[in-house]
């Protein structure tokens, strides 16, 4: 079809759909455009499902909807150089066996998805066995109802060397990498989820300068190593398992200048590394006002802090089960209940940092008097037992070089 019968045929569909007909098919429109050409809709509303597998452009300019009428995926993208641009897709159907989407990235590369607000579908974009694209502000709008049964806001499986930055996703289940590598997460904002970023035997992965709110978990990393978590700031992930960042058998994992606030656990330790020759380097990270700054679920070792802030958590460090977490080296951070001296104005104390567990960690080992923490009964059994212990407290941490200054927070900066 020549390009101005392709122009006619768009507007007349456009017609249709602005007095109210049912919305007209997108897929002849699409199936008419040369390879490589760039199809500018006019403004209306248009049915999927659509499957492009030919280099084009749709451009939309924001005044284009794109609906699948609650049945299955609406835009399938399946070959190399696609743009999609300025649409509104929404209305996939709602079934978890068949995956259904706005959008799904199957075996595509080299291609651009920007500026496009997708919502009212179970998963927002599905990419798979897909490389070397390019996913970058958009906004992604989930729904109501349980978290743990809605779709997942973004999905990368077994797919490397995206970029997906800039995107704005709301109440989703998970933004989650599985068997995937070389992917950059970069700049997004992603809040009221159950996964903020889900790492699952996906390794080499960067994630960089994004905003976590109000997910129930920030960043997880389970059975995935060589992770770059560096400027993210992660706030109020609270509840029953409310966890900032949590490493599940994670090896040579950086994580860097992250902001982890208000949150029930600011780091979760389980088993991380599981190679002790692959330690993992905590260093300028920022835990604060947290219910517990670090809790590992045992003591771990090879793990290096160096530099981070511990300001304002209830407990900074703590093991699961009672214990230290003396295999773990501490070195040069910042306390804020540090009573030591700086006589020498070095900026590092003159004595160590030192932690013990006493007896009012009653609630950590006992769930029922979780309720009671920082009740004036378990602080007084806390006086008492500093006072004269019942029993010879366990040191948690020793910190040889504690820092008298916090130190900088190079991420205030970061997120999308």
């Amino acid at each position: 079809m020549k390009p101005l019968a392709l122009a006619v045929f768009a507007l007349v569909a456009a017609a249709g759909a602005a007095r109210g007909e049912q919305a007209p098919p997108l897929q002849p429109i699409v199936d008419a455009t040369p390879s490589g050409g760039v199809l500018r809709l006019p403004p209306g509303r248009y049915a999927g499902p659509v499957v492009i597998t030919k280099p084009m452009t749709i451009d939309g300019s924001g005044s284009v909807v794109l609906t699948g009428n609650d049945v299955g995926t609406v835009l399938t993208l399946s070959g190399s150089q696609i743009t999609i641009a300025g649409l509104k897709i929404e209305h996939s159907g709602q079934r978890h066996e068949n995956g259904d989407a706005c959008l799904l990235l199957q075996n595509a590369s080299f291609s651009v998805v920007k500026n496009n607000v997708l919502q009212d579908c179970l998963i927002g974009m599905d990419v798979q066995r897909s490389n070397n694209n390019i996913l970058r502000d958009n906004r992604i709008i989930g729904g109501v109802g349980a978290e743990d049964l809605r779709g997942d806001g973004i999905r990368v499986w077994w797919s490397n060397d995206n970029r997906i930055e800039g995107n704005h996703v709301i109440a989703h289940r998970d933004v989650i990498f599985e068997y995937s590598t070389r992917n950059l997460l970069k700049g997004n904002r992603i809040e009221g989820g159950r996964y903020g970023t889900h790492f699952m035997y996906a390794s080499g992965n960067v994630a960089e300068g994004n905003t976590y709110i109000e997910d129930t978990v920030g960043i997880f990393s389970m059975f995935s190593s060589d992770l770059r978590l560096v400027g993210n700031r992660i706030l109020r992930s609270n509840g029953a398992v409310g966890k900032g960042i949590g490493l599940k058998e994670a090896d040579n994992v950086t994580l860097e200048d992250n902001l982890v606030i208000d949150c029930a656990i600011g780091l979760y330790n389980d088993d991380s590394p599981s190679d002790p020759d692959r330690p993992n380097i905590l260093r300028g990270n920022r835990f604060a006002f947290n219910g517990i700054g670090v809790q590992y679920h045992r003591d771990q070792e090879s793990n290096i802090y160096t530099g981070n802030n511990f300001i304002g958590n209830f407990t900074d460090v703590m093991v699961q089960n009672g214990g230290g977490a003396t295999a773990s080296r501490w070195d040069g951070n910042y306390w804020d209940d540090y009573q030591g001296f700086d006589r020498k104005h070095t900026g590092v104390g003159e004595t160590p940092f030192e932690i013990y567990s006493y007896a009012d960690k009653l609630w950590a080992d006992t769930p029922m008097a979780s309720f009671y923490r920082g009740s004036p009964a378990l602080e007084s059994i806390d006086f008492l037992s500093r006072l004269a212990p019942f029993s010879k407290p366990v040191l948690v941490l020793r910190d040889m070089k504690p820092a008298t200054r916090p130190f900088s927070d190079k991420s205030a900066a970061a997120g999308g």
